[in-house]
C-alpha cells in the first residue's frame, strides 16, 4: 500500500503531544488519529491510535491498527514528520 495522502491538525494542549495526523493509503483507506509525540527521551515518534481496555486491575490501552513490521513504522514516521514539518513551515510563514 501506498502512502497518498497525510494531513496535519494542530494539537490543541502543550505537551508532549505535537500534532495529530490522518493517513490515506491508496487513495481508499484512512487512518485517522495518530499522535505525533517528541519526549527528551525518546526523541520524536508516533503513536497509533487506541482504545482504553478496562480490566479490574488495571486500564491499558491497546492500538486499533498499527504496522506489522518496522520498515512500514519507519516509512509512515518519516511521511509523518516530513508533512509535519511542513505545516509549521507554512503556520509561521502565515503569521
Amino acid at each position: 500500500m501506498e502512502i497518498t495522502d497525510v494531513r496535519i491538525f494542530r494539537a490543541k494542549q502543550k505537551g508532549p503531544v505535537l500534532a495529530y495526523a490522518n493517513v490515506i493509503l491508496d487513495s481508499r483507506f484512512i487512518i485517522r488519529g495518530i499522535k505525533l509525540l517528541e519526549t527528551e527521551k525518546s526523541g520524536r515518534f508516533i503513536s497509533m491510535p487506541s482504545r482504553l481496555l478496562r480490566n479490574e486491575e488495571k486500564r491499558s490501552y491497546r492500538d486499533i491498527c498499527h504496522p506489522l513490521n518496522s520498515n512500514v513504522r519507519n516509512e509512515l514516521t518519516e511521511m509523518i514528520f516530513a508533512a509535519y514539518d511542513e505545516f509549521i513551515e507554512n503556520s509561521e510563514s502565515e503569521e
